[in-house]
């Protein structure tokens, strides 16, 4: 063996990766970075759910306003149009937020 091919082993075996044993603090790490990711994806997957069921009913209460406004007869001027039902469904958006934002308030 040769000078050269003997610096060439010394610096092989100088810069070779030590053997050791698997990172248990690493593995945990990640395990518990996985299961963030985990819960976070539940969540957001429950967050949209949430989102498209108070979407459809603002869409049902937006084409229920629209309804009641075509059934108006034509020719009223605004201060013939009867305010109970407009006040009735004033109620109810205001019922629904009620029932809908208290379980978002207590974190249900």
């Amino acid at each position: 063996m040769n000078d050269d091919e003997k610096m060439d082993a010394q610096l092989a075996a100088w810069f070779a990766a030590p053997e050791r044993a698997p990172d248990e603090a690493f593995v945990a790490r990640m395990e518990r970075v996985l299961a963030a990711e985990r819960a976070l994806a539940a969540a957001r997957a429950s967050a949209w759910r949430r989102f498209r069921g108070e979407a459809a009913a603002a869409i049902a209460i937006v084409a229920a306003f629209a309804l009641l406004w075509r059934l108006a007869p034509d020719g009223l001027t605004l201060e013939q149009l009867p305010l109970g039902p407009a006040a009735a469904a004033v109620l109810v958006l205001f019922l629904w937020f009620g029932v809908e934002l208290r379980p978002a308030a207590t974190g249900r």
